[in-house]
């Protein structure tokens, strides 16, 4: 079909994207050049009742942020039957204040132009996209498919708000999307994190240096296809932190600026990698799901502190294909969401997970390596989450320290060595091995063609630096150690079962309950302990769920005003030839709503209406 430059319309203050793409033609030839608002509805619709067609308009303003009045001043009618004698759409009915009626015949499939609003360029009927304006900074572009109905190319959206201050992203109508089993997420708006493939832009792994020299993308990664071919509807890229390192704000962040976290005094760090898909979600609630990825905590530590539901899902539960990775024994695709239930389902539909069992386990391990907490406002919180935990499974928490249980029955491997003796690099050293060698090409082709070495930030040119020193015996001693402690771990601690999935949960903590402001001097970078937060679930290969559930209180020095941050907890899950994810989703579920627990969070300043109480939530019985 023939297609226009996408071109921008401002309604009723709100700009719009004219789509390229013309998914339908008048049967009248319109000979003006003017971009014109119109509403298309089916003329079934039209010869009921005035009364329904009012209800019909006001279904459409609830439903669809795309949608306004002023579309409906132009009507197109769209006849089911292609021999329609068209003259009689004047005995039709018509929304209030609609002056003009075209009319349109589409003998192929009606899915192509559903009810709804969309733009007349002559004769030409395009979609229409609502621009919003990325005021977080969370996207590094914006991007529209080629094709609506068979996406597969995409162009970036070089729009900007009309301040000249914000890119813009483009959403299209929800009423362009139905609902089917084969499409479960038809119409899901979803954004991506800038290390997937997505064909015909590029990735700029966040790196000035890295775009220099990266051409186009000319194929999705495997995710991204899956994705598309359930429904899902890609609006953009997400900002991370340069090459998917742990880089926080600000001096850390050189060659592009860093996502606002829009949680408190929206001064806060938002974490990394996933910094961008992170602040999007927790941000715009007119973005439906992000997409990231974690090797050692890219997801779960922007979950704790933007406030999300999120997933590190099993190692190996979905290809990596056409992602770009930091290493091969960790990165996974990572899920956040705002809801439990969304969380759920994107995890069943685009991994390869065991469905969640109808019982679940009864052992909750509580890990003293890691706990209590030194805040004892934080310790408390947790305290209450375990309790939901326990009062729900009819158990009690066992508390246990994994170095002590090593101690106990180590593994002949070991050779008598202390857990923190016999791990000490055995993570991070292979890990930055990985990463050094996986933009060894990156690298060599920018000093070819440029006669110098491409800047790195702070962390990435540390690890880089590890990652150099690794030989190849190490990395293979290394790797040998941590098969050694998976399998012990696997044997002595957590299981796979048939009927559980997982003989127990584990609690294990994630993020800080004090608060870190993005002004605030970072540390010089270090390396991270094998046994840890950001580690355990990636050497382990194990789930690992992050689940916000509190708010901490603290005076703002920005705001000038009580704020709170959020608090979360995780469940680690076993991982063997089964899968526990799902099963965790479904108990946190489950649990949360026993005890009438929000299961679903809020976009902006506070993920939870406040209440007095030790988590400062209100409860969903009290809403």
């Amino acid at each position: 079909m023939a297609t226009v430059y996408p071109a921008v319309q401002t309604i009723a203050g709100t700009q719009y994207l004219v789509h390229p793409q013309v998914v339908g033609l008048l049967d009248e030839k319109v000979t003006s050049s003017d971009i014109t608002p119109i509403l298309v509805l089916r003329d079934s619709t039209l010869r009921g009742s005035a009364d329904e067609l009012t209800d019909l308009l006001k279904d459409f303003g609830s439903v669809d942020d795309v949608y306004k009045e002023e579309f409906s001043h132009t009507l197109v009618v769209h006849h089911s039957d292609i021999h329609a004698d068209t003259r009689t759409s004047v005995n039709l009915k018509r929304p209030p204040g609609c002056s003009t009626i075209y009319n349109t015949r589409i003998p192929s499939d009606e899915t192509r132009l559903p009810p709804g609003p969309y733009f007349l360029h002559g004769s030409s009927i395009h979609q229409a996209w609502r621009l919003y304006a990325d005021e977080l900074d969370a996207f590094i572009f914006g991007a529209i498919p080629d094709d609506v109905f068979e996406p597969k190319r995409f162009q970036p959206l070089a729009t900007i708000s009309s301040n000249g201050l914000e890119r813009m992203i483009a959403v299209p109508s929800r009423l362009y999307h139905t609902v089917t089993r084969e499409k479960p997420f038809a119409g899901s708006r979803t954004a991506l994190k800038d290390i997937f493939s997505l064909e015909g832009v590029k990735t700029t792994m966040m790196s000035r240096s890295y775009v220099e020299v990266a051409d186009p993308d000319t194929r999705n990664a495997d995710y991204v296809k899956k994705l598309l071919k359930l429904g899902a509807v890609i609006v953009g890229k997400t900002k991370m932190t340069q090459f998917a390192s742990s880089d926080e704000p600000t001096d850390q962040w050189i060659d592009f600026h860093c996502p606002i976290n829009p949680r408190g005094d929206q001064y806060q760090s938002p974490s990394g990698s996933s910094s961008g898909a992170a602040a999007a979600l927790a941000g715009y609630d007119w973005l439906d799901q992000s997409i990231g990825g974690d090797s050692a905590g890219s997801i779960r530590a922007p979950a704790t502190c933007n406030g999300l539901f999120s997933l590190r899902p099993s190692f190996g539960s979905t290809s990596m294909e056409g992602i770009i990775i930091n290493s091969k024994l960790f990165d996974v695709v990572g899920l956040f969401s705002r809801t439990l239930d969304n969380l759920y389902a994107v995890a069943s539909k685009t991994m390869n997970l065991q469905e969640a069992p109808i019982s679940f386990p009864t052992r909750i391990l509580y890990p003293l390596d890691f706990f209590p907490h030194s805040n004892k406002k934080h310790q408390e919180m947790v305290d209450e989450f375990i309790g939901v935990l326990e009062e729900f499974l009819g158990t009690k928490r066992v508390e246990f320290s994994i170095a002590e249980r090593w101690s106990q029955c180590p593994p002949e491997a070991a050779q008598g060595k202390p857990l923190k003796d016999y791990l000490p690099k055995s993570a991070f050293w292979p890990m930055c091995r990985d990463y050094y060698q996986g933009f060894g090409e990156f690298r060599s082709k920018y000093k070819s063609k440029y006669e110098k070495d491409p800047y790195v930030g702070p962390v990435v040119r540390y690890r880089w630096g590890i990652g150099e020193s690794v030989t190849e015996q190490d990395y293979q001693t290394y790797t040998n150690e941590l098969e050694v402690f998976r399998k012990w771990f696997n044997e002595n601690v957590i299981s796979a079962n048939s009927e559980t999935l997982s003989d127990a949960i584990m609690i294990m903590p994630y993020g800080s309950a004090n608060p870190k402001y993005r002004d605030a001097p970072n540390e010089d970078p270090s390396s991270a302990h094998t046994i840890g937060e950001k580690f355990i679930s990636p050497v382990l290969q194990m789930p690992q769920l992050v689940l916000p559930f509190a708010q901490m209180p603290y005076d703002s020095r920005v705001s000038g005003n009580r704020e709170h941050r959020p608090i979360a907890s995780t469940l680690v899950g076993a991982k063997d030839k089964i899968r526990s994810d799902l099963m965790l989703i479904s108990l946190a579920r489950a649990a949360f709503k026993a005890k009438s627990w929000p299961t679903s969070i809020s976009t902006g300043r506070y993920m939870f209406p406040l209440a007095e109480n030790v988590r400062n939530v209100r409860n969903i019985a009290s809403l």
